[in-house]
């Protein structure tokens, strides 16, 4: 049994595992958190093996597996904060390293985006990822979350509002 599940697992990571573990960074707030979400999608999808084997789409269902897990561990993590509330820790994004004056520009503007995309309500955030980190349609996305495309095109249009607002109180 365990040689079956250790082949399982390497064929997982071996054909599915960059694009999931793309999603899960791109979902959680530092790296730490996103092997933790990648390796739980992991391990309950090991727990029901034959439904990844009857899967049409097997990557697919792995992202709706990592989303869930991803939800569930938001809803936990807010119960511990209204018990016992933190500081927040924010190391998700590295420093970047010095280059060129343009390359610099363009990392601290792409780190301000992401870093308004991380700060989006949950809602807005898994479609945020799934579209434009994973490249996923619209159809798709709504797919995995259970969810009108219409939904999914309002969500899309608010977050990048939102974003937009942001950088322009910024400036």
């Amino acid at each position: 049994m365990d040689d079956q599940r250790a082949n399982v697992i390497s064929r997982l990571t071996d054909e599915y595992g960059p694009g999931l573990y793309r999603l899960c960074r791109s979902l959680a707030y530092s790296r730490e958190e996103a092997e933790d979400l990648f390796q739980d999608t992991l391990v309950k999808v090991l727990e029901r093996p034959d439904r990844l084997e009857n899967a049409r789409q097997p990557d697919k269902f792995l992202y709706a597996v990592a989303l869930r897990q991803w939800q569930t561990r938001q809803r936990k993590f807010a119960r511990r904060r209204r018990a016992a509330p933190m500081e927040p820790l924010d190391d998700a994004m590295p420093e970047p390293s010095p280059g060129p004056e343009e390359d610099t520009i363009v990392r601290e503007e792409l780190a301000r985006v992401r870093a308004l995309a991380d700060a989006l309500p949950d809602k807005l955030r898994a479609p945020v990822a799934l579209y434009y980190g994973m490249e996923l349609s619209v159809a798709e996305i709504g797919a995995l979350l259970h969810l009108p495309a219409g939904t999914i095109k309002s969500r899309l249009h608010r977050a990048r509002a939102m974003i937009k607002e942001a950088l322009r109180r910024d400036e």
